[in-house]
């Protein structure tokens, strides 16, 4: 049809081929590609063109938030997002959940994504809410002084850690540390650093610095103890903090209190694990937690010799020592939890092969009025493409707090 209104405009009156024939044309191929769209594409297409902030909001919530048994779950927690663990799959599943159970999320300003990470959290960080939060699962650190009388009592607290080598890996690479101290011609960056490392660590922390690292401020180390630091443990950063770090005993004091307001430290080495623990302490379901991997790191796995990361382990000690503590409880916790766990964990991961499977085949059919039945519950295109990393949660929420305020809150930004 296109072909044949071409045609036309070759035989036409100069008039007509300049002013009328055009958007006559624009429009014929607009209405034929739409007739062409899968009715649920279309839908979707349409459904978000609109200049309205909400139009996206409401197309989700019409969509995947059905079917939802909420007598028993628990809907108060706090996720610390410790960087490069693997994070960002599970606040997807805990967005999702404040997303259609219309919680009262503590969120970032404007459209920052950081609740004042690195630095400890400020009420000007946040939006303000005029009833306490039922959630928090953006980067802030963890200040159980600051972070309680913003939540209800019952709030569970909740963490995810990796083991400290491969997670130096993910963050020297992620926050390109190799780029930004000019070891681009070095045979292995990582180990170049490793052998200069207090060399390399003022370059990247110093102010002239600033300009090449994303959301990174002067003097912050992203390869010492981060985990530690994520989780509030006082370690000389800002200048004005403690420093525990060579307090052997202090270092334990604290670790033993992280165990006592934590309800759950997941550990990346067992996701699933994690997951089905997850699932238990919050009284959800399976459909809560199935998830998709996301913000995948890609970056060398080669082995690396025990003297290389000794060095390491020496520069960053205590998120090995926090690493091995809780390691050593999530074995334990596995191990307690006998056949019943074991029954429970393979459950989940059939279930999570086939909505996986199922998500794919939607995902390259855009059939998304399509259904999963099983067992436990049925699963809709529309939530694999909910579920999808194409879908920025965050926004979502802050789009949806936006349409919420009573009034316009001044604008912060302390990193991002």
């Amino acid at each position: 049809t296109c072909a044949l209104m071409y045609a036309i405009v070759m035989v036409a009156p100069r008039f007509i081929i300049r002013r009328v024939i055009p958007v006559v044309i624009f429009l014929i191929c607009i209405i034929l590609l739409t007739r062409h769209l899968p009715v649920d594409k279309r839908d979707r297409t349409l459904a978000v063109s609109d200049n309205s902030a909400l139009d996206e909001v409401k197309y989700w919530e019409e969509r995947v938030s059905n079917d939802i048994n909420t007598s028993s779950e628990r809907t108060n927690f706090v996720f610390i997002k410790c960087m490069k663990c693997a994070t960002q799959t599970v606040a997807n599943a805990l967005r999702r959940f404040a997303f259609t159970r219309r919680l009262n999320v503590l969120l970032p300003r404007d459209n920052n994504i950081y609740l004042g990470w690195p630095y400890l959290m400020d009420k000007v960080d946040y939006r303000p809410s005029d009833k306490k939060f039922n959630c928090l699962m953006e980067h802030a650190i963890y200040s159980r002084n600051i972070m309680k009388p913003l939540f209800p009592s019952d709030t569970k607290y909740i963490t995810i850690i990796r083991e400290p080598w491969s997670h130096f890996q993910s963050t020297f690479y992620y926050f390109k540390v190799h780029v930004i101290t000019d070891m681009n011609n070095a045979l292995d960056p990582l180990v170049e650093y490793l052998k200069q490392i207090r060399k390399y660590e003022a370059i990247y922390k110093h102010h002239n610095s600033y300009p090449y690292r994303y959301c990174i401020p002067d003097g912050f180390s992203v390869t010492k103890n981060l985990l530690s630091h994520c989780l509030g443990m006082p370690l000389g950063f800002p200048e004005n903090r403690t420093d525990i770090s060579h307090n052997e005993a202090s270092v334990y004091s604290y670790l033993k209190q992280l165990d006592g307001e934590f309800g759950l430290v997941m550990i990346m080495e067992y996701f699933d694990e994690s997951m089905v623990f997850l699932k238990k302490l919050m009284r959800w379901s399976f459909k809560d937690i199935v998830y998709e991997k996301v913000n995948v790191g890609n970056y060398s796995t080669e082995p690396y010799p025990d003297s290389i990361k000794d060095i390491h382990k020496k520069w960053s000690s205590v998120d090995y020592l926090l690493y091995d503590h809780f390691r050593k409880k999530m074995e334990l916790k596995i191990r307690n939890g006998g056949l019943e766990f074991q029954n429970e964990l393979r459950q989940f991961k059939k279930i999570l092969r086939e909505v996986n499977r199922f998500c794919k085949s939607v995902k390259q059919s855009s059939r998304l009025t399509t259904k999963l039945t099983l067992r436990e519950f049925t699963f809709s295109g529309h939530e694999c493409a909910f579920m999808a990393e194409d879908v920025n949660h965050l926004e979502l929420l802050q789009k949806r707090s936006d349409a919420e305020l009573k009034e316009k809150i001044p604008s912060y930004k302390r990193t991002c």
